[in-house]
């Protein structure tokens, strides 16, 4: 990246978390994972803290960061030494490739529920197959 680019990134200022709860992240995802209720998380909050907020708040506040992590875990891309080993040889692929071409296609005939002949009515075929 080029220099100049750099510097006014570094001197632009990091903006505050928007949300109050931001803070107190830590203990709200270790009270979620120990099995406490967003009812539980916002008496602690207002008990030890003094921090008012609603139960839909912190539901939010879980639920948007837990999109987010999902999110960062399916954007990594796999190690290069793990990406290298599973990929298959361009002549592996080519050979299953052809071997599936080569194989004959079989066509399952669906069993036939009912008999039509244009001069006599819709006839029902029992189970057994017979007419």
């Amino acid at each position: 990246m080029d220099p100049t680019l750099l510097s006014l990134l570094e001197t632009i200022p990091q903006k505050p978390p928007r949300s109050k709860l931001e803070t107190h992240r830590e203990l709200i995802r270790q009270r979620r994972r120990k099995g406490c209720t967003y009812r539980d998380i916002v008496r602690i909050l207002h008990e030890r803290v003094g921090l008012d907020v609603a139960v839909s708040t912190i539901h939010s506040f879980v639920k948007v960061r837990a999109k987010h992590r999902k999110q960062v875990q399916y954007e990594l891309p796999p190690p290069e030494s793990e990406s290298k080993s599973i990929s298959p040889s361009t002549d592996d692929v080519a050979s299953r490739i052809a071997a599936l071409r080569a194989k004959p296609i079989q066509q399952k005939s669906k069993p036939k529920h009912f008999h039509f002949e244009e001069s006599e009515p819709l006839k029902l075929i029992s189970q057994g197959g017979s007419r």
